[in-house]
C-alpha cells in the first residue's frame, strides 16, 4: 500500500456560519414529521457541513485536511462530522443552522440520544473502508460512539482527546494511540484548549506535506504520531511575539482614514466569509535562479572550487529544515531564457531542477511577452510542457492588461483572448487525460471585468482560478475587485493572486476567498531596497551595511576609480578595515562609535560621481543617511535575536550588503520572516 486511506472524524461546533433566530432545536430533530418543514424554513441558510461550522477546532482541522489533499490528492482524505443534531454526516452534507450539542447533556441523555441517531452503527460503517482514522472528539462526543465497535487489526486509530475522555476508548482490536490533551499541552503548544485538537492535526498535516511517508509510518506504528508531536515546533507555526491585530468590520469603501499600503492592516470587508475559507491560504515563491554557493567562504570571499552553479548552488529550502513557502512558481519565459537551464529541466523534470518535493505551479510568464500582440505559445504546447516536466499546477495562457495595454481596443482583445485560451485549455486538459491541476487565469481592468472573467472561468469547470495583472495595484483596489468576485466563488474554488504578497492586506484577501499567492518582494528587498534590506518578526526593517568589494568592482567602485576620487589601494584598505570592524563589533572588541567611524571612512568615498565629479551636498546627505541607518542597525543587533538558520550561521555577515552570497541569503532570511508572519495571522 503506497499511502493509507485516511478518514478524519471531527465534531460539530457551537460557532456556525449562520445563526438565525429560529434555528433548529433538539425538539425539531426528535419530530421526524416536523423536521423537513423546519429545514425548509431555514433553506436560505443551508450550506455544506464543512462550511457551517466556524469553531476553532473545525477550522484548524479542515486546514489540515486541505494540506493533506494538496500533498496527496483530494481522494486521499475524507471527513465525517459528528453532529449532535444530524448524527454522523459527511462533510458535504447540506445542513441548516441548529442549536444542539452533546456537551450540555448529562451522560445518560448522551447515551439515549446517540442511540436514536444511530451513531454507534454509523461510526462502525464509516470507518470500515479506511486504513487510518483520526478522531478529534470531546468527552461526550466520544461517549456517543459507544465503543468498542467491530474493527479489524488492519486498521489504525489515532485519538486526540482529553485525559478524562480516555475511559471511553477501550477494547479496540485496531492499532490505537490515544494522544491525551490538557491545559499542560495547551500551554506547551501555545494554543487554546478549545481548538487544540484541530490545531495539532493541522500541525501534523504540515509535517506530512513535507514528509508524505509519515502517514504510512503512523499507520504501521501509531506511536510515530506522538514522536512527530514531540519534534520541535513546525517552522510554519512558530509562536511569534507579534501584537494582536484588531480588525474592523467596516467596509473598505467607507473607511475615512487613509490606510498606508505598507503598515496599516486593511479592515475585514463587511461581507460573509468566503465559502472556500476552509481551504486555507498558501504562499508560493517565484523561481528566478535564487541560489547560493553552499561552500562560499565569507572570510576570504571565495567560491567553492570547480562548482557548477546549476548543479551545486542551493535554494533557500535546501538550507532550512522546512521551506519558507508552501510552493514554487516557475514561469516558462524564465525557463526559456537559459539554454542550459531549459535542457536540464527537459531531461530531469521541474522538481529535480528546483530540488523541491512540494507543489510547483507553472505559468507562461505573461510579463515576458507583454509587448507582443499575442502570446508566443499554443495551448497544446503549454499542456504538454506542464505534463512532461511534472508540474503540479498549470496555468492557462494569458495576456496582461496593464499600462498602455489597458487602453480601449487593446484591453478587450487581450481580455477575450485570455478567456478563449482558458476555455480551450480546460477542454483539452479533460480530453488529454493530463495529471496536473489546471488553473484558469483571469485578466481585467476593473472589478466588473475581473468578476465577469472569474464567473466565466468557474463556469468552464475550473476549481482553481488566478488573477493576473494586479502586482502593482493598490491593495484597496484589489479588495474592491475581490469583493466583486466573491459571489461567484464556490466551496471548492481556489483563487490565486499573481505577484501580490502583502502582510497587511492578507487577512482581507483571505476573507474574500484568496487561497494562494506568490511574491518575491521580501526576497528581493534584501538587495533592491535602499533602506529595508533586513526584515524582523516585529515588522521593523533595517538597512544593510554597504561594503562593496573592490576586486570585483561594481558600478560605484568603478566610477570612483575612473574619476580619480580615490585609488584602488586606499579603497581596498578601507574595505578590509570595514569588514574587520563589523566582525570585531559583533564579538564585542569594538564599540559602536569606533565601528561607525571605520565604516563611514569607506562610505565617504563611495558617493557616485556624475560626469567625473562628486556633488558635495549629495555626498553629505548620503553620509548622514547611512550614519543614521547603520547606527540603528548596530544598536539593535537584530541578527542576534533571530533564530533562523542563516542568521545563526552567518552572524553579522547577514547584514552586510555585499555580493550575491550575502545578499541572497539575507533575502532567504527575509522570506523566513515573511512566512512566519503570514502563518501567524491565521494561527489563532
Amino acid at each position: 500500500m503506497c499511502q493509507p486511506h485516511v478518514l478524519v472524524v471531527t465534531s460539530c461546533t457551537g460557532q456556525k456560519r449562520f445563526k438565525s433566530e429560529n434555528q433548529l432545536t433538539l425538539e425539531d430533530f426528535k419530530d421526524n414529521a416536523r423536521l423537513p418543514q423546519r429545514e425548509a424554513e431555514l433553506a436560505e441558510f443551508a450550506c455544506p457541513a464543512n462550511q457551517m461550522y466556524t469553531g476553532q477546532q473545525h477550522l484548524r482541522a479542515m486546514e489540515g485536511v486541505g494540506l493533506l489533499r494538496q500533498s496527496l490528492g483530494r481522494e486521499a482524505v475524507d471527513v465525517v462530522i459528528l453532529s449532535a443534531g444530524y448524527g454522523l454526516i459527511p462533510e458535504d452534507r447540506t445542513i441548516v443552522p441548529y442549536q444542539v450539542t452533546f456537551n450540555r447533556m448529562k451522560g445518560d441523555k448522551v447515551d439515549e440520544w446517540a442511540a436514536v441517531l444511530g451513531i454507534h452503527q454509523a461510526f462502525e460503517r464509516a470507518i470500515a473502508d479506511y486504513d487510518l482514522v483520526f478522531l478529534l472528539l470531546g468527552k461526550n462526543y466520544l461517549r456517543s460512539l459507544s465503543l468498542p465497535v467491530e474493527i479489524s487489526s488492519t486498521h489504525t486509530l489515532v485519538f486526540l482527546a482529553s485525559k478524562t475522555s480516555a475511559k471511553y476508548i477501550r477494547e479496540l482490536a485496531a492499532k490505537t494511540l490515544v494522544f491525551t490533551l490538557s491545559n499542560v499541552e495547551a500551554k506547551r503548544y501555545r494554543y487554546g484548549l478549545v481548538g487544540l485538537k484541530g490545531f495539532l492535526f493541522k500541525r501534523f498535516a504540515q509535517w506530512v506535506s513535507q514528509e508524505t511517508q509519515l502517514l504510512q509510518k503512523v499507520y504501521q506504528e501509531p506511536e510515530v504520531f506522538r514522536q512527530v508531536m514531540e519534534r520541535e515546533p513546525v517552522q510554519l507555526e512558530l509562536p511569534l511575539e507579534l501584537p494582536k491585530i484588531r480588525y474592523s468590520v467596516k467596509s473598505v469603501n467607507t473607511r475615512k482614514k487613509r490606510l498606508s499600503e505598507k503598515t496599516d492592516f486593511f479592515p475585514i470587508p463587511d461581507l460573509p466569509q468566503a465559502p472556500n475559507w476552509h481551504l486555507g491560504m498558501q504562499y508560493f515563491i517565484p523561481e528566478w535562479d535564487d541560489r547560493v554557493d553552499p561552500g562560499y567562504n565569507f572570510q576570504t570571499d571565495t567560491f567553492t572550487a570547480y562548482r557548477d552553479a546549476y548543479l551545486d548552488d542551493i535554494y533557500s529550502h535546501q538550507i532550512y529544515n522546512l521551506p519558507n513557502y508552501d510552493g514554487v512558481l516557475v514561469s516558462k519565459v524564465v525557463v526559456d531564457k537559459s539554454k542550459k537551464k531549459k535542457e536540464f529541466i527537459q531531461r530531469n523534470g521541474i522538481h529535480d531542477f528546483v530540488r523541491f518535493s512540494g507543489k510547483i505551479m507553472g505559468d507562461c510568464g505573461a510579463f515576458g511577452y507583454i509587448k507582443e500582440s499575442e502570446p508566443p505559445y499554443t495551448t497544446d504546447e503549454i499542456l504538454d510542457y506542464y505534463e512532461q516536466l511534472g508540474f503540479n499546477y498549470g496555468v492557462s495562457i494569458d495576456h496582461l492588461i496593464v499600462g498602455p495595454f489597458a487602453q480601449s481596443g487593446v484591453k478587450e482583445k487581450r481580455y477575450n483572448l485570455t478567456l478563449k485560451n482558458a476555455e480551450e485549455f480546460i477542454q483539452k486538459h479533460r480530453a488529454g487525460n493530463y495529471h496536473f491541476t489546471p488553473i484558469g487565469v483571469a485578466q481585467g481592468w476593473n472589478p466588473d471585468s475581473y468578476s465577469k472573467a472569474v464567473k466565466d472561468i468557474i463556469g468552464m469547470g475550473y476549481d482553481y482560478v488566478a488573477l493576473g495583472g494586479l502586482a502593482r495595484t493598490p491593495s484597496h483596489k484589489i479588495i474592491e475587485i475581490l469583493e466583486a468576485i466573491s459571489p461567484y466563488l464556490t466551496p471548492n474554488t481556489r483563487m490565486h493572486l499573481f505577484g501580490v504578497g502583502r502582510i497587511n492586506a492578507t487577512p482581507a484577501f483571505r476573507h474574500l476567498g484568496v487561497t494562494s499567492f506568490d511574491s518575491a518582494s521580501a526576497l528581493r528587498s534584501a538587495w533592491l531596497d535602499s533602506a529595508a534590506n533586513y526584515h524582523t518578526i516585529s515588522g521593523k526593517q533595517y538597512a544593510a551595511v554597504r561594503i562593496p568589494p573592490v576586486e570585483r568592482s561594481g558600478l560605484r567602485v568603478k566610477r570612483v576609480l575612473e574619476a580619480g576620487i580615490s585609488d584602488r589601494e586606499t579603497l581596498k584598505r578601507l574595505e578590509e578595515n570595514s569588514l574587520k570592524a563589523m566582525r570585531e563589533f559583533d564579538s564585542g572588541k569594538l564599540t559602536l562609535e569606533e565601528t561607525l567611524d571605520i565604516l563611514l571612512a569607506y562610505d565617504e568615498l563611495l558617493e557616485l560621481p556624475r560626469d567625473g565629479q562628486v556633488n558635495p551636498e549629495a555626498k553629505a546627505r548620503r553620509l548622514s543617511k547611512h550614519e543614521k541607518m547603520y547606527r540603528e542597525l548596530l544598536t539593535d543587533k537584530p541578527w542576534k535575536s533571530c533564530d533562523c538558520q542563516i542568521c545563526q550561521d552567518l552572524g553579522i555577515d547577514v547584514v552586510i550588503f555585499r555580493g550575491n552570497d550575502r545578499n541572497r541569503r539575507r533575502g532567504f532570511h527575509n522570506t523566513f520572516v515573511f512566512y512566519k508572519r503570514f502563518k501567524r495571522l491565521f494561527k489563532d
